[in-house]
C-alpha cells in the first residue's frame, strides 16, 4: 500500500510573535515524527496569528533574504527529523508587497510556497487593505504524493481546486483561519462547520482527491476560531474529524491505492475537456472586454 502519514495540528497561535509561534510548531513537528507522520500541517497564518492589521509590516519576511534566517530552526527540524512542514507566515517581497503565504519545508528547504489568491474583504475580513493576491495555483510533489495548497477562501473558488486536481494535485490541502458563525440547531455544530464540511466533500468527490482541512481555534480581536480540522477521502466520506474550539492534533492516513481506484471508476479528470473549458472562458473574457468599450 502507498501510504503517507499526516499530522494535523489544530493550533491557537500567539498573535504577533513569531519566536513563540516557531517553538509551538518545533514541539509539534517532534510530535509528529513521535506519532510516524511524514508531514504536519498547521493552519493559515499559523506563525504569526491572522488579524494582525498594521502589524502585518513587523511580521513580513524576505524568505529570499537573510530575514529569513528566523526560520532555520524550522529547516533544521524538518531535516533532523525528516518530517515535511506546511505552515503560514507573511511573506514580504523586494517591493514591499505583503502577501499571505504558506509554505512546505521538506528536507531542510522550501520546495513550495503558496500565496493566497482570493484576499476576504467584506463583513470582519479585510485582508485586501493589508496583503496582495497571489498569481496562481502550484502542485508540488512529497514522497511520491502530489499536493497543493489552498488557503480559506481559495477554496470557496471553485475554479481553484479544478486548476488544482487538473495539474496533477492528489491531495488538496486546505489551511484556514474560519471563525466560529452560527449553530445548527440540533446538530451541535456551527452553521459555519458545516458550510465547510459540505465544500469539502463536494471537492473531494467530484475530484476523486483527498481533501485535508487545518482550522485553528483560539480568539483574536473579539472574534472566535471554530476548529473542526477534518479530512475527506476521494469518496467525498469524512474519514475523521477534530474537536470545535480546542487546540490538538490528529493523525490521518493518505492511502493512494484508494486514490487510484476511485479516479479509475470514475474517470472525471481524465474524461476533463480543457480545451472546451478554455474556449469557454475566452468567450466570457472576450464578451466582458466588449462590454466595457
Amino acid at each position: 500500500m502507498h501510504a503517507i502519514n499526516i499530522l494535523l495540528a489544530q493550533i491557537n497561535p500567539h498573535i504577533g510573535d513569531l519566536r513563540k509561534n516557531i517553538e509551538k510548531h518545533l514541539r509539534l513537528i517532534k510530535k509528529a515524527k513521535k506519532e510516524g507522520a511524514g508531514l504536519v500541517i498547521f493552519p493559515e497564518l499559523s506563525l504569526t496569528g491572522y488579524f494582525l492589521k498594521d502589524s502585518v509590516y513587523d511580521m513580513g519576511v524576505n524568505i529570499d533574504s537573510e530575514e529569513a534566517s528566523i526560520f532555520k530552526p524550522l529547516y533544521k527540524a524538518s531535516l533532523d527529523l525528516n518530517v515535511s512542514v506546511i505552515a503560514g507566515f507573511v511573506e514580504k517581497d523586494e517591493n514591499y508587497n505583503f502577501y499571505n503565504s504558506s509554505f512546505c519545508i521538506s528536507k531542510g528547504k522550501i520546495i513550495n510556497v503558496h500565496r493566497k489568491v482570493y484576499l476576504p474583504t467584506y463583513g470582519m475580513f479585510e485582508e485586501l487593505r493589508y496583503f496582495k493576491p497571489g498569481g496562481g495555483f502550484s502542485i508540488f510533489d512529497m514522497a511520491g504524493v502530489k499536493a497543493s495548497i489552498l488557503t480559506c477562501e481559495d477554496v470557496w473558488h471553485l475554479s481553484s481546486s479544478y486548476i488544482a486536481v487538473n495539474k496533477g494535485a492528489h491531495i488538496i490541502i486546505v489551511n484556514s483561519a474560519s471563525p466560529a458563525r452560527g449553530i445548527m440547531t440540533g446538530l451541535n455544530k456551527f452553521t459555519s462547520i458545516k458550510m465547510w464540511e459540505e465544500l469539502l466533500s463536494v471537492i473531494a468527490f467530484y475530484y476523486r482527491s483527498y481533501v485535508i482541512y487545518v482550522n485553528r481555534v483560539g480568539y483574536e480581536d473579539g472574534i472566535g476560531f471554530s476548529g473542526g480540522s477534518c479530512i475527506f477521502s476521494p469518496s467525498g466520506e469524512m474519514e475523521r474529524g477534530m474537536n470545535y474550539l480546542e487546540e490538538g492534533t490528529m493523525k490521518v492516513g493518505i492511502n493512494l491505492d484508494l486514490l487510484n481506484n476511485e479516479r479509475f471508476k470514475t474517470p472525471l479528470i481524465r474524461d476533463e475537456n480543457l480545451n472546451l473549458t478554455l474556449k469557454e472562458i475566452e468567450g466570457i473574457l472576450n464578451k466582458d472586454k466588449e462590454i466595457i468599450k
